[in-house]
């Protein structure tokens, strides 16, 4: 079997500076070289790497969360449709700060060519029963990244994307579901992200509510940090369903970063997005239970 390399290169802001004779010098950050496989599975080291590194650069949590967004989705499109699933090509991950205040990734990768760039846009004015239940990937790298850039050279496909830094701080944590029923309502709480690795989850949680009959789902977003298109796609799915059963989704509080992404995908008006949990809930809920 040929051999494949997915090679990362991302440059983030440089963070450390030295006044020598009036001269402002930089200090460079050392880089870092991952190799794993090509299983799908395999990404949720990838993410973790890419917030380690965010920290080291003093990288905003939106700016790490983008980075992992657009990464995440770049590299599953590879791996899934690149490599048709083939868990035992190489991937290689380099991650390197360079430039001033940017992120900028390559990703380079053996597989067919293919550029995603000529995929025709996505219509985000869809209506619920109109939406496709995926698609969005590279919409949501078009919209979190300010530049996208696709060459064939040398037998790989290269994307290439940047994006400004922001300024601060901040980390992300594992997600967490809690549940809390009101008769034939419940409301999802979710703390952390929503990505590839833990949207199946939340998917067999959303279909046990229904088939226990619950017809009204209200999820409760407030504490949740990132949402990648796998997450997204759960959502839809669970709007659908529950329509088709003659119930109805609710999303409620939703994060900043959460809401960038449902802005940009154009679920703010094809889902029904609320205020708060209480602002659709008769009564005020009590605390969430988390099913074991």
């Amino acid at each position: 079997m040929e051999a494949a390399f997915l090679c990362v290169r991302v440059h983030l802001g440089l963070s450390n500076f030295s006044l020598n004779h009036s001269k402002l010098n930089v200090v460079a950050a050392a880089s870092q070289t991952l190799t794993f496989s090509s299983a799908i599975t395999d990404l949720s080291r990838l993410m973790t790497a890419v917030d380690e590194f965010g920290r080291q650069m003093s990288a905003t949590s939106a700016d790490v969360s983008a980075l992992q967004l657009a990464l995440e989705e770049i590299v599953s499109n590879v791996c899934t449709h690149g490599y048709q699933g083939e868990p035992h090509r190489s991937l290689t991950v380099t991650l390197e700060a360079a430039g001033a205040n940017r992120i900028r990734a390559t990703v380079a990768d053996l597989a067919i060519a293919f550029n995603p760039l000529t995929r025709s846009a996505v219509n985000t004015n869809l209506s619920l029963e109109e939406r496709p239940l995926g698609g969005l990937g590279v919409h949501l790298v078009r919209k979190v990244m300010d530049v996208c850039i696709y060459e064939r050279r040398d037998g790989q496909n290269i994307f290439t994307i940047e994006r400004k830094l922001r300024h601060g701080s901040g980390r992300s944590a594992l997600t967490h579901i809690g549940v809390t029923k009101f008769g034939s309502s419940a409301v999802l709480a979710l703390t952390g992200r929503l990505e590839g690795h833990s949207s199946p989850e939340l998917e067999q949680q959303v279909n046990a509510l229904l088939h226990s009959g619950i017809r009204s789902l209200i999820f409760d977003l407030s504490a949740l940090e990132y949402v990648s298109s796998a997450g997204l796609r759960v959502f839809i799915l669970a709007a659908k369903k529950l329509k088709s059963a003659g119930g109805d989704a609710r999303f409620a509080a939703l994060t900043a970063w959460v809401r960038e992404v449902f802005h940009v995908s154009g679920l703010l008006t094809t889902l029904e997005v609320v205020p708060t949990v209480e602002s659709v809930l008769p009564i005020t809920p009590p605390a969430a239970t988390r099913p074991k």
